[in-house]
Parts: C-alpha cells; sequence; structure tokens
C-alpha cells in the first residue's frame, strides 16, 4: 500500500501501520450450497456456529462481535427464525444503511456475482428490509437486481434459515483487495458511469451537515473554510456526493484526477478513480482508503497532523498545513 512519509503530514504509527500491513494472496471461493442462518445485520450460522473467517466476516465486525462477550450473537438467537427452501445467494454485511459499506464491501461481492452467473443459476438473492431505498434503487438500476425476484429478510426482527445458501466471499481483506477486483470495477465503471457535462479534473469531497445515524458523525467544524482553500487556491470543485444520482457520482469520480476529503463513504467514490488519480485522506483512522489506492494503483497522501478533536467527532484542521498538505498531494 502506497503511504506518504512526511512527519508534517503523517503520524508516525500510521506510516508504522502501512509498512506493518499483511499482503498475502487470497483465494476467491463461493461457499455452498449448504443449509446457513442469517441473524442480525450481515451475520451468518452455518452447524450452529458463527462464521467469523475473514472471508466472510470483515476483521473490524469480528472485533465487534468478540469483543462484546456474545452479547450480540445471544441477543438476535431471541429473534423468532423463519424457513426459506428456494436457493439463495447472500451478499449484504454489517453495513447496509452507509454508503461506504456498499463501496467497499458489497458491490465488489456482487460484481463477482455477476462475473460467475452460471454457478448462482436459480438462487434469488437476499435483501435486507433495512436496506435504504437508495441501495434498493443502485440494485435495481445497476446491478440488474429486481426486488420482486428476491427473497426478503428484515435483520433487526428475525432471523431466516436458508435450506440452499451461497455465501458470496469478501473481496477486500487485511491484506487489501483481489486483483480481479479492479477489473470488476472498470467493467461496472464502463456500464454504469454518467460522465459530467464537462471534466472535474480535482473533487474536494465536503460532508456539509449531512449525518447519517448509522455510521460514526465524524465532523470538522472548519470544513467550510478548508474547502475554500481547495476551491479558490487549488481549483478543486466542492461536492457533496450524496447529492448527487449514483451514476453521476460513478462518472465524476472516473473522471478525476484529485480527490480530497475527510476519511469516510463519500471519498470512498474513489474506487471508481483511476490510476493518475491522487487522493489525499484528511484525519484518517483506518486502511480502508490506502486499500482502495492499492487496488486502483492510485498515489495517496494521508493528514493525521495538524488535526484537533473540539468535541467527541468533532475537530478542526488547520488552514495552513492542509494548503501546505494539498500543494504537496498535487506534486506527488
Amino acid at each position: 500500500m502506497p503511504h506518504p512519509a512526511d512527519p508534517e503530514f503523517i503520524a508516525p504509527e500510521w506510516i508504522r501501520l502501512h509498512a506493518e500491513a499483511p499482503r498475502e494472496a487470497f483465494d476467491l471461493a463461493l461457499l455452498g450450497p449448504m443449509r446457513a442462518r442469517l441473524a442480525g445485520p450481515g451475520l451468518v450460522w452455518h452447524g450452529g456456529a458463527l462464521l467469523d473467517e475473514e472471508s466472510v466476516m470483515p476483521v473490524y465486525v469480528r472485533r465487534i462481535v468478540h469483543e462484546d462477550d456474545g452479547a450480540m450473537p445471544a441477543r438476535l438467537a431471541t429473534l423468532l427464525p423463519r424457513r426459506e427452501a428456494r436457493p439463495a445467494f447472500v451478499f449484504h454485511g454489517w453495513g447496509v444503511r452507509v454508503y461506504g459499506h456498499l463501496l467497499i464491501e458489497m458491490l465488489p461481492k456482487l460484481l463477482l456475482a455477476a462475473w460467475f452467473s452460471p454457478l448462482l443459476s436459480g438462487a434469488l438473492p437476499v435483501l435486507d428490509r433495512q436496506m435504504p431505498d437508495w441501495f434498493s434503487a443502485i440494485l435495481h438500476d445497476h446491478l440488474g437486481i429486481d426486488p420482486e425476484q428476491a427473497i426478503w429478510f428484515d435483520s433487526a426482527h428475525e432471523q431466516l434459515d436458508l435450506d440452499r445458501a451461497i455465501i458470496l466471499p469478501l473481496l477486500g481483506r487485511r491484506g487489501g483487495y483481489h486483483p480481479l477486483t479492479g477489473s470488476l470495477i472498470d467493467d461496472f465503471i464502463a456500464r454504469t458511469t454518467r460522465p459530467p457535462a464537462a471534466p472535474v479534473p480535482r473533487i474536494f469531497v465536503a460532508r456539509g451537515d449531512f449525518a447519517n445515524p448509522d455510521a460514526p458523525q465524524r465532523r470538522y467544524v472548519n470544513e467550510s473554510e478548508i474547502a475554500a482553500i481547495a476551491r479558490d487556491e487549488f481549483g478543486f470543485a466542492v461536492l457533496r456526493p450524496e447529492t448527487l444520482p449514483f451514476a453521476e457520482q460513478v462518472g465524476l469520480f472516473a473522471g478525476a484526477r484529485a480527490i480530497v476529503g475527510p476519511m469516510g463513504s463519500g471519498l470512498h467514490n474513489a474506487i471508481f478513480a483511476g490510476p493518475d488519480c491522487v487522493t489525499g485522506v484528511i484525519r484518517c483512522h483506518a486502511l480502508d482508503q490506502s486499500a482502495i489506492a492499492a487496488l486502483r494503483g492510485q498515489r495517496i497522501g494521508l493528514l493525521s497532523e495538524g488535526i484537533h478533536e473540539t468535541a467527541p467527532q468533532a475537530y478542526r484542521v488547520e488552514p495552513d498545513r492542509f494548503r501546505r498538505f494539498l500543494a504537496a498531494l498535487l506534486q506527488s
């Protein structure tokens, strides 16, 4: 994974995390058909055991599930089960109400399913009733999933016993993405993108007052000042991705040559950008964006320094340091 080394912008521990990130190759395998039980947000049981291998459960979810000493699985076990005999494939995961989780976890699974569609012949997708309307619309409009031809499951109120389940694997793991993911994304871009009327080579991802109650509320209080620096001094277009149709988002980010913004769902749109793009991450707190950059062959810079917490989940970015960071990023 690429990483910066300038201590003015990035703390030593972040350099170390990148240097120590595992890079083992891994295989992709669909599990099943088999009996499986779904409960809660993307948790899968087989033979009475929770499937927590990295191929099925993201590392961060495994940490959450096991740190609560089994309280979550015990609570989910109290939900009434419902049986489904039709063959099914399972792609949804923990973050069905969060756009970034769709991009980095569930979209690659669905593209893999389309790639190997003969292996899923006759199997219906399992859709979670907790998915918001925008999620369902993307599935229908761009991934060919008809909600009328699906098995619906309400993860908040029931368990679902599947007699013939196929579990799609995660394409992104601790060591990064499987190489196949890149070509799957490229094919998706080619058939999905809605190019902008005019090129937008530099994108600054703004959060504004957007807040998803199902995701951490990370907000920097001087965003307008930081956005103005990016716009007025470096020629960035300030975008709020959640206000745009999905195909338009894909088109904008696919054509970008520089993308800057806070770590989060909006910045994950860089997965649609190509290797001639550079990404700048404000207040990094995970390696997700670095994994995207490595997959897409992008240069990346991380700004962890000059950021001051002003309240829980609220912070301020030093304008002058951001200015220097952006100048260095664009010259890299």
